[in-house]
């Protein structure tokens, strides 16, 4: 049950009490309005880090809101309403580094690329009715204190950085494929990871011939993605799996091919016909 408290009631929070709310963003309005900010956290999937982040923060007192990626929801949870609580006393988080939020370390706040807000933080979106609002990542460290930027930090807290001079590393293009509906990492179906070694022949690698046939070794499990012409044309040519996936998500039908097994299909869009290595019985 919402609280009847509002010591951070707002203009905005009270438009939205005019209109017919569902329970969900009842009790968003209601955190803001009680503590003066929601934190939202969003689950991470399979080959997805999950992210946490505020709003409200930039209604209640003209504030960045704050996002940070890859902690646990209790975690974040935690770490953003402190840093709030910071905000709200008079700190600029843009300064120094900050203790007491994230276990025993240390915590950067960094600018936000708009680019991110507009991916990663919909219903804050939402609340301010598609408006710009500044945004801080709190950037954490290693159990060292070491940050991502410093020699020897433990990459088991990678971490992708969103500020708008931020390379697109591996680690940031991950993430965003990751939180878009349009990417195979957005619900990556197959056992193997995204960044396994398959193998493509030439034709498909250059994108001269669509990919008609998918085989699956018995022995090591390794996929090898060819077009009409098979092999012919050149050697294979080694490709993360999540690549072709992407091109064409068709081939996540085949997610579940077992070992010694391959598919074949006249053109892209029919369906898949199974068969063992070795058989001459085909499955659909």
């Amino acid at each position: 049950m919402t609280s009847n408290k509002r010591d951070f009631e707002t203009a905005r929070t009270r438009k939205f009490r005019e209109s017919q709310l569902c329970a969900e963003d009842e009790r968003t309005i209601g955190h803001i309005e009680e503590f003066g900010c929601s934190v939202v956290s969003v689950k991470r999937t399979n080959y997805g880090l999950g992210w946490s982040y505020t709003i409200g923060i930039f209604d209640t007192c003209a504030k960045p809101e704050l996002i940070t990626v890859g902690l646990l929801p209790e975690t974040a949870h935690f770490a953003l309403n402190e840093a709030a609580k910071l905000i709200r006393a008079g700190a600029d988080l843009t300064i120094g580094r900050h203790r007491d939020l994230v276990g025993k370390v240390e915590c950067e706040f960094r600018p936000v690329d708009p680019k991110w807000i507009t991916q990663l933080m919909g219903w804050a979106s939402w609340y301010y009715d598609g408006a710009d609002f500044p945004v801080l990542q709190a950037v954490y460290p290693d159990l060292e204190n070491r940050f991502p930027e410093d020699r020897e930090f433990d990459k088991g807290f990678e971490q992708p950085l969103m500020q708008p001079a931020a390379p697109m590393t591996r680690v940031e293009s991950d993430f965003w494929a990751s939180t878009d509906p349009k990417s195979s990492l957005f619900n990556w179906k197959f056992s193997d990871p995204p960044h396994t070694g398959v193998y493509l022949s030439q034709a498909v690698h250059n994108g001269t011939e669509p990919i008609t046939y998918v085989s699956r070794d018995a022995e090591d499990g390794a996929w090898q993605f060819l077009g009409n012409s098979m092999a012919d044309g050149g050697g294979p040519v080694l490709s993360c799996f999540h690549h072709p996936v992407d091109s064409d998500p068709g081939l996540a039908e085949l997610a579940d091919l077992q070992l010694g097994w391959y598919a074949k299909r006249s053109k892209v869009g029919e369906p898949w016909v199974r068969k063992k290595y070795g058989s001459n019985d085909e499955s659909e």
